[in-house]
């Protein structure tokens, strides 16, 4: 099969699935659900695997979309490197989260939705993947964007669920806003929106370049959760935990990166340290706050923000290449540690908070096993594939701040280097606190649960050997054969990274492993509390845009104030809507106006005319009736007369002759003595 075939065929599986799924949902059964799912993701893998082994070089697919007069929209599919690692990882993480959820979701009032919901947005994000148009890819990034939002709401019941969701929604809003203008701002310069025409484009550096890769970095920090608009993902755990796993690894937030790592070419200098310096922030201020955090889930939530800091940060320095190594060993270590979340609420009957957790290391021994390589990897130990990935994220921006002319540049690396060491403290401090701490018992193996048995391939590309044969180089890596990664010097970073990582990880397992009470210092709130951002905004922000209103059946603890929304509402209605009615107004009385105008004037003019031209008219006929006929009836009337009173002379007597001329003679004599 073609690319083309293979790549539709994909996409319209996983779309057919939603629709059967949605259309259905109230008549198939739990089983006939789990089956048809599962079955439309294998297949799609399957298909994707075959794209795999097919590919040879990069294509453009060009369809024509849109055609108006000359000019035309065409919807280009790019399949290159890039767009099959995606593809692949995509759904080979879809389908570990499908099955995870047979047993998660089990029993649940709206499961056929749930599945139906997973199928759309695995389908958004594949149709985003391949998308070869800025427009087009847009269009997909906004359905990603939808299917969170029902995603992370689906337990709608619950409030703070319908928040989270609305949070994430109104944020990537935000985000997707500063997108748009760079899609405009493309536009603008270069005249198409092509991702192949424009990387072949050899564009200048300048001002508007790199006002215009900051726009469109705007999308990449809403949906890649990068400061200042990262307070929407911790929320996001408000959703089944196997909806986490899939956004936080393979999906949502993977797309940010993967549109910097498309728009790479746009990118300038300038533009760079900016999205370097922003991912470098992100990275340490989550990876702060995820020390202190007590839910299970939020710790690996503020875990991922502080990697795709990291992401970002190397995106900046132009180490495109090893952002997405990283973002690859990523999402199979990532993946598999909030499955093992979940494993452990559905343990707890649902609870979530690390303090009244402990001891599971006795009770689900696996489970225990399998974090410590899913933590190895995330904190960048030595075997893992996390080791391989992180180190050549860390060295590729220290080389390139070393390079740099501004000795100030060297924070970048640094805050990244502090961001990887203050991970292994909280992958150690979760370890601990969930699978050690507790009463003291026999350890109880047994034949691992469909949940321990999903986690089997993810613990597979957890290691080194999926990776590279050499488990201390990435330079070696299988990755690099698909996708150059350079050679990097200063080793030594690494190693001394891995030095105070382990350290680390020591402190934290000796200071929580007896820990039975959990005081709260200044720091440790403002680590708990993400340093008030998230306040900031509901307490600031919020009121500021919107004001500060208090429905009238609730006691208003705050005054009500006006925001920049009333402000702008009131500009609408007093200022706006005021010129709109006046003109309306205007336009009204000119109306009346030329309404009377047209009768009084107009018509009366028109209608005096025509009466003037029938009154003629009437006159034209009597005159013609009366007159005209009536004289040229009396002469031929009178004609008529004198011919029949000439006629009577005419009698053929001699006599009557004479004397009709005596008659004229003596008529003639008297004519003439009257003279």
């Amino acid at each position: 099969m073609q690319a083309a075939q293979l790549i539709f065929s994909n996409l319209t599986a996983y779309l057919l699935g939603f629709a059967l799924l949605i259309l259905f949902r109230n008549k198939l059964s739990e089983t006939l659900t789990n089956l048809l799912s599962i079955f439309i993701n294998l297949a799609g893998l399957i298909l994707s695997i075959l794209l795999i082994l097919g590919f040879q070089n990069d294509q453009v697919l060009r369809f024509d979309w849109v055609k108006m007069g000359q000019s035309s929209f065409e919807v280009s599919l790019l399949v290159n490197r890039l767009t099959i690692l995606m593809f692949t990882l995509v759904q080979f993480i879809a389908l570990l989260v499908q099955v995870f959820s047979t047993k998660y979701m089990k029993g649940e009032l709206r499961f056929s939705n749930y599945f139906s919901y997973l199928n759309l947005f695995v389908f958004s994000m594949l149709g985003l993947v391949v998308s070869g148009n800025l427009l087009f890819l847009f269009v997909f990034w906004e359905l990603v964007g939808f299917c969170s939002y029902l995603l992370i709401g689906f337990w709608f019941e619950k409030k703070s669920a319908t928040d989270a969701s609305l949070k994430a929604f109104l944020m990537n809003r935000i985000g997707d806003a500063g997108f748009l203008i760079g899609i405009g701002l493309v536009y603008f310069q270069f005249q198409t929106l092509d991702l192949t025409e424009l990387s072949a484009l050899n564009a200048t550096n300048n001002s508007l370049l790199t006002i215009t890769a900051l726009t469109l970095f705007c999308g990449c920090m809403g949906k890649s959760a990068q400061f200042p608009l990262q307070v929407w993902l911790p929320d996001a755990m408000e959703g089944p935990t196997p909806v986490s796993a899939l956004i936080h690894a393979a999906t949502m937030v993977a797309a940010g990166i993967f549109l910097l790592a498309r728009i790479d070419f746009i990118i300038t200098p300038d533009a760079g340290i900016v999205i370097a310096t922003i991912g470098a922030v992100t990275s340490v201020l989550a990876a702060y706050s995820a020390i202190f955090q007590f839910d299970i889930k939020k710790v690996l939530a503020y875990s991922t923000v502080s990697q795709l800091g990291l992401l970002v940060m190397a995106m900046g320095v132009g180490a495109t290449n090893v952002a997405i190594f990283h973002l690859f060993t990523h999402a199979f270590f990532k993946a598999g540690l909030f499955l093992i979340a979940g494993a452990v609420i559905h343990h707890f009957h649902h609870k979530q908070d690390m303090r009244e957790m402990g001891g599971l290391l006795k009770s689900k021994p696996w489970l225990a096993v399998a974090y410590i390589i899913f933590g190895a990897a995330l904190a960048g130990l030595p075997l893992s594939s996390g080791f391989l990935s992180k180190d050549a994220v860390i060295l590729s921006v220290y080389n390139w701040a070393a390079g740099q002319s501004n000795p100030l540049l060297m924070l970048i690396p640094l805050m990244g280097i502090v961001a990887s060491v203050m991970t292994a403290f909280y992958v150690a401090r979760q370890f601990t606190m969930v699978f050690l701490r507790g009463d003291d018992q026999k350890i109880q193996w047994k034949l691992p649960d469909l949940f321990e048995l999903t986690l089997i391939p993810l613990l597979l590309a957890s290691f080194w050997f999926m990776h590279s044969a050499n488990p201390l180089s990435f330079e070696d890596s299988y990755f690099s054969s698909w996708f150059a990664i350079e050679h990097q010097q200063n080793h030594w970073v690494a190693y001394t990274l891995l030095a105070f990582a382990v350290l680390a990880m020591l402190l934290a397992y000796l200071r929580f492993k007896k820990e039975k009470t959990f005081p709260l210092s200044l720091w440790q709130k403002i680590g708990l509390e993400h340093f008030g951002i998230d306040h900031f905004y509901v307490k600031k922000v919020a009121p500021a845009l919107v004001g500060n209103h208090c429905p009238a059946d609730e006691l208003c603890l705050e005054p009500e104030s006006k925001g920049i929304a009333d402000v702008v509402s009131s500009f609408d209605t007093k200022a706006l809507d005021g010129i709109v009615n006046e003109i309306g107004v205007s336009q009204k009385n000119l109306s009346k106006g030329l309404h009377n105008f047209d009768n009084g004037i107009v018509d009366g003019s028109v209608n005096l005319l025509i009466k003037g031209v029938i009154g003629l008219g009437k006159t034209g006929s009597f005159m013609d009736t009366k007159l005209v006929d009536g004289l040229i009836k009396f002469i031929s009337g009178l004609v008529e007369q004198t011919g029949k009173q000439l006629r009577k002379i005419q009698s053929g007597q001699i006599q009557s002759y004479l004397m009709v001329l005596i008659i004229i003679f003596v008529a003639l004599l008297i004519f003439l003595a009257s003279l």
